[in-house]
């Protein structure tokens, strides 16, 4: 009797048991259906951050909503908490269907040193070569050592440590949220110049080409804005004949896009005054003025930048009873009126700012998105000057890359390339006077920094060539020392850069959507 009764017992728990695990199952199968998070779980979808997602037990029927990275970005933070970062123009990790997968492919910590494998199944490993200087001081740089092998994913999320948000159910897809300044921000960093922009009453769409992929921004009336990224198609890392990684600096990035010039050493720091109408004006320069500005002040502001501390190169426009001044630098200017120039004035005391504003540029090995004030400003008043030094620094740097190839191909430059078309390339885009192209800036950069290895990094950002040459009445452009090559560079950089719309935050809502 007693056998019977626990056998009977042990089978009704066995009926219940089999019955509630089938009930979980059924109602699982009809909650994954009902997921509307169904097709955002997928690795395919979220690329490495597959891995990152919160696993389920089996008894849960509803599952928890998938993540992604909370991304920021400004002046005061940097990128994610970094302010030197490495940008990659082709994803160095295979990718997802969400395009901040893609985002987060081409920008990256500095100093990353996993294995990574991207979409055309050829992996690249760093590792830090002997010897080799640092971009910037402080900063490690790698020897890229290329080589094939089988598909794979990426070994360690790079971004994992970043905190983390649910995904955002946004039409068909999902989405994370970022503030309007972290895309501002990621524009800069790469590069990014606007392709075309649309309003009308059914909304806003822009769209933003860059050094990295294209950037599609979507706002209708009435409906949330999303942002897009797409990474180029055109490249490949069996084609690429650049070091894969180079290092962007996020302060100074959003210094050239607001116009503002700040000393590395002293407290030097000074906006410029933005494109005007047809006319005669005349600069003036006016401390702490910076607050009175119109234009890139309010972006300055956003990005958390402190106004009050920063002066101001003003261009009021000359009355037709005002007298212009003596000795004053006349520069004919693009206005905002394609057709014609304006005129501006500037008197000497001006002028010694504009002298100290050139020589505290900062470096770069990427061509700046740029305020289009301080460059036209500052490419017009030392254009003379380039000119005159023009063919010999074309011919520094074609030596100098000649001479040091082999440091070249240790910092990750093709070796076929540097030996064939990287001198000619580097005089040539000298030569030209202006250009778009990242790839031929990062070129004449690599090539002028070999003439620099023997000092400090540090140094690269304060220059004396275009104070001393002023105050010395001129110099003999056949003598070519390292501080002048490299002041000269950096006006090449100014040259070579691309005007950004530093007031498109008027176009954005203060969050966006990143497909």
């Amino acid at each position: 009797m007693d056998v019977a009764a626990t056998a009977a017992g042990w089978l009704s728990f066995l009926v219940t048991a089999v019955g509630l695990g089938s009930l979980i199952s059924q109602a699982s199968a009809i909650e994954e259906r009902l997921d509307p998070f169904l097709n955002s779980r997928s690795r395919e979808f979220l690329g490495s951050w597959f891995a990152l997602q919160s696993s389920s037990p089996w008894y849960r029927i509803k599952k928890p909503r998938p993540i992604g990275p909370v991304i920021f970005a400004r002046l005061t933070e940097g990128f994610c908490g970094y302010n030197v970062i490495d940008v990659t123009r082709i994803p160095a990790e295979k990718l997802g269907k969400a395009s901040w997968t893609a985002a987060l492919a081409i920008i990256h910590k500095p100093g990353a040193r996993s294995f990574y494998s991207v979409q055309s199944k050829e992996s690249y490993t760093l590792r830090s070569p002997h010897n080799v200087q640092s971009d910037f001081e402080g900063m490690d740089t790698f020897m890229i050592d290329m080589e094939r092998e089988q598909a794979g994913c990426l070994a360690q999320q790079e971004w994992a440590s970043l905190a983390t948000q649910p995904l955002t159910r946004h039409g068909s897809t999902t989405c994370i949220v970022i503030p309007r300044t972290t895309l501002i921000t990621m524009l800069i960093l790469v590069n990014g110049r606007q392709m075309f922009r649309y309003n009308d009453a059914s909304g806003h769409r822009s769209s933003y080409a860059s050094y990295c992929g294209h950037f599609y921004v979507n706002w209708p009336l009435d409906g949330a804005a999303t942002v897009f990224f797409a990474p180029h198609d055109s490249h490949s890392q069996s084609t690429d004949v650049y070091p894969p990684f180079f290092p962007v600096r996020v302060d100074k990035c959003i210094q050239m896009v607001a116009g503002i010039v700040t000393s590395p050493t002293s407290l030097f720091q000074c906006a410029f005054a933005g494109r005007k109408q047809p006319g005669t004006w005349i600069l003036e320069y006016q401390r702490k003025g910076f607050p009175g500005a119109h234009g890139s002040r309010h972006l300055w502001n956003l990005m958390g930048g402190k106004v009050y501390e920063v002066d101001f190169l003003l261009a009021r426009r000359l009355k037709d009873d005002d007298g212009p001044p003596n000795n004053s630098v006349v520069l004919q200017l693009p206005s905002k009126d394609v057709q014609k120039d304006w005129v501006l004035r500037v008197p000497k005391a001006e002028e010694e700012i504009l002298l100290q504003a050139l020589d505290y540029l900062p470096w770069s090995s990427m061509s700046w998105s740029i305020h289009r004030g301080l460059r036209d400003i500052l490419v017009t008043y030392a254009k003379p000057t380039m000119d005159q030094y023009r063919k010999s620094l074309a011919a520094k740097l074609k030596s100098a890359v000649s001479d040091h190839s082999l440091t070249l191909v240790k910092n990750g430059w093709n070796p076929a390339f540097v030996s064939s078309s990287m001198g000619d390339i580097a005089a040539n885009s000298v030569m030209a006077g202006e250009g778009n192209s990242g790839d031929s800036v990062r070129v004449v950069t690599a090539a002028a920094l070999l003439l620099w290895d023997s000092q400090p990094r540090s140094g690269l950002d304060e220059t004396k060539f275009w104070r001393e040459r002023k105050h010395a009445g001129g110099g003999d452009e056949g003598l070519l020392e390292a501080d002048a090559v490299i002041a000269l560079t950096k006006v090449f950089v100014l040259e070579w850069s691309i005007d950004f719309d530093y007031q498109m935050y008027h176009d954005l809502p203060s969050e966006l959507l990143f497909r």
